[in-house]
């Protein structure tokens, strides 16, 4: 792993989402990329499969949780430059950003600070979240990038019961393209706010039937806008921060197909200046900045079915580091590290040699060898923090699916973690599955979740100045209770209906320590949610498409309090029509309610995106124009305790210009 990350040392080193909410059977039509899907019997539907529900290729209407999927054309023609704004269309989920990372609300629930450790990020199925920080990266510092994406496959709700730990809001599947998908090779090159540039390539051929190699090569820069802050406006300053909002990222993948046997590869590197004075450093001062990378090596064994029995497993390497550098008053510099890096492998073994039964068990390992924090002055040199936590967490998976009648199915199963600090925890889930007719699909869901503290919540000091250490905490817990329903309503029309509730016990929540003004993360006490989602979708057969979700969700701890950043109404629309001369024109329009703060609260808002693509011309490729926050919409996200003000500014209008072209 040293060798993947050795390249990347230095500093040059992802509506909508197939808005069909509970395992909704329209979501499945977003998967098909040809022929008119307006058109496409529900039976036609039902048969295209997920994996993400059950790390197995199963029919959408036979997944055992509420799924989403975004499919390859969709997210080529909306211009979503990330994961993140590809996932913010999804019904239920939101965003906030802090000028460094972008994260992901689900159902209520984006504690500030954060850094989506209760969403699960998975690449193939390959668990991207590092083993520091639990991280799920899905913004601009995200491992990949949008283009090597042919599906995203959302799961809402607790999933432990299959993946263990980070399961509790959300697993985010990006399935990556083959080579046969490409057959080819594309390449891209955009402009764009903030005088950023873009250079991007993906190529990939088919060996044979079985096999073919695919690659994607990115790089990014951007300098960024100058930015004004009105709380830094007084004495010698003017508010302005002007250069110091760059950004640039350089990311590559490579996946070799050879019959059942898959080696991917994966590394990326992203540099970000920091522009609002984060942790009280100087504001306006170049030197402010943050560096992430990613690493990934993977070995895959993917059978086929033989007499009943399928067997699958894979190896893999993983690495992340992390550097902050922190300009204070005078000639103080400190940096900040992070490094982790980990191993394992996983076997699943699928039995359908019972009728009617397809049972799965599965054996999972995986060793921390590094995780690493360090926290020191550069001049004067003085050391803060200097830790080391290798550890280790094994698990036993048993899932069964019972198809006892032609309209009834049910799903359960049981996942078992031990990891090396606490004792081991158990995480069921049942799932009733009943479809009365071809044009209704109908689930009861009960499961539990649970998140371990990370080595960076229990053992990170700085010393005195800002945080401190926990080693008494202990993990969170969540039980969820959702009930789905799915019809169909004429040719290419759809609606679905989601009731649910979830109760988290022992939340870990960063606060303040009145005795001695420190940060630390504590276990808080109990949070309640329920909520209600609406979503329906619309196609024609010209290619028009329409889809719109509501949401509304009541979040509140124990004593009655409301929680920070957790909207209580969504509402979505997504959709995209024919021009003419070929051109496609498509956009979405999406409004969250107000949120509290630390110290008060943010505004509700609507934002509105506009995407137009031209027709593929013959020797001269295609062309789009993309504006976001097209109405220039002024708005705020609650902010971390990492910052002066409790909620932040973000971005207004801004475009993009794309061409790419087939060779």
């Amino acid at each position: 792993m040293c060798l993947l990350l050795g390249p990347w040392r230095g500093r040059y080193a992802s509506v909508l989402v197939a808005l069909f909410g509970s395992a909704s059977v329209g979501a499945t039509a977003l998967l098909a990329s040809a022929g008119d899907l307006a058109q496409l019997s529900l039976d036609d539907l039902l048969r295209v499969e997920v994996h993400a529900a059950s790390r197995y290729a199963q029919p959408l209407a036979d997944s055992p949780a509420s799924m989403s999927v975004i499919e390859r054309e969709e997210l080529r023609q909306h211009g979503y430059r990330n994961l993140a704004e590809a996932l913010s269309t999804v019904r239920g989920v939101y965003l906030s950003k802090d000028r460094n990372y972008t994260y992901i609300g689900v159902r209520g629930f984006n504690r500030p600070g954060d850094y989506n450790a209760r969403v699960l990020l998975l690449t193939d199925g390959a668990r991207r979240n590092d083993s520091l920080y639990d991280q799920a990266h899905v913004g601009n510092e995200a491992p990949i990038e949008i283009d090597w994406v042919k599906r995203l496959e959302f799961v809402s709700g607790p999933a432990s019961a299959v993946y263990g730990a980070n399961a509790l809001f959300g697993i985010v599947n990006a399935v990556l393209l083959d080579g046969g998908d490409v057959d080819g090779t594309r390449v891209t090159a955009e402009t764009g706010s903030g005088r950023s540039a873009r250079v991007g390539l993906v190529a990939g051929r088919r060996i044979d039937a079985d096999s073919d190699w695919f690659v994607g090569l990115a790089a990014y820069s951007a300098r960024g806008k100058d930015l004004y802050f009105r709380e830094f406006d007084a004495g010698s300053g003017d508010g302005w921060a002007r250069g110091l909002d760059g950004e640039q990222y350089q990311k590559a993948y490579a996946k070799l197909r050879l019959g059942n046997w898959r080696l991917t590869g994966n590394v990326s590197s992203r540099d970000k200046d920091l522009p609002n004075a984060p942790y009280s450093t100087v504001f306006g001062q170049a030197g402010t900045r943050t560096l992430d990378q990613h690493a990934l090596l993977e070995l895959a064994y993917d059978g086929q079915p033989s007499e009943g029995w399928q067997q699958q497993f894979r190896v893999f390497n993983g690495a992340y580091r992390y550097n902050g550098d922190y300009k204070y008053v005078g000639p103080l510099d400190n940096r900040d590290q992070g490094r982790a890096v980990w191993r394992g492998a996983d076997y699943r073994l699928i039995v359908t040699v019972v009728p009617d039964h397809k049972l799965l068990l599965g054996l999972e390992a995986q060793w921390n060898t590094q995780l690493k924090q360090v926290n020191f002055d550069v001049s004067p040199a003085a050391l803060y923090l200097d830790d080391k936590r290798p550890s280790h967490a094994f698990s036993l998976v048993v899932q069964d699916e019972w198809r006892f009648h032609p309209k009834w199915l049910l799903s359960a199963g049981v996942r078992y973690d031990k990891h090396q600090d606490f004792s081991a925890i158990a995480s069921p889930r049942a799932t009733m599955i009943h479809q009365p007719s071809d044009d209704a699909t109908l689930k009861a869901m009960v499961s539990s979740a649970y998140r371990p503290p990370n080595a960076f919540e229990r053992f990170y000091d700085d010393g005195g100045v800002i945080q401190k250490a926990n080693p008494a905490l202990v993990p969170e817990r969540m039980r969820s209770v959702e009930m789905t329903a799915d019809f169909r309503i004429g040719p290419g029309a759809r609606l679905g209906v989601s009731v649910f509730r979830n109760a988290m016990r022992n939340m870990i929540d960063q606060v303040q320590d009145p005795s001695d003004s420190l940060y630390v993360f504590s276990n808080q006490s109990e949070v309640a949610t329920r909520g209600v989602e609406i979503d329906a979708e619309k196609r024609w057969a010209n290619d028009q498409r329409l889809r719109a979700s509501l949401s509304w969700q009541h979040s509140r701890l124990s004593g009655g309090a409301e929680l920070v950043n957790s909207p209580s109404r969504l509402a979505k629309v997504v959709w995209a029509t024919p021009l003419i001369a070929n051109w496609l024109a498509s956009g979405e329009w999406q409004a969250m309610s107000k949120r509290n703060t630390s110290a008060g609260r943010v505004p509700g808002h609507g934002t509105f995106a506009l995407t137009l693509t031209s027709p593929r011309l013959a020797g001269l490729g295609e062309l789009s124009l993309s504006l976001y926050n097209l109405g220039n919409r002024r708005f705020l996200d609650p902010a971390s305790s990492a910052f002066v003000t409790d909620s932040l500014v973000q971005d207004g209008r801004q475009f993009r210009l794309r061409w790419a072209m087939s060779l």
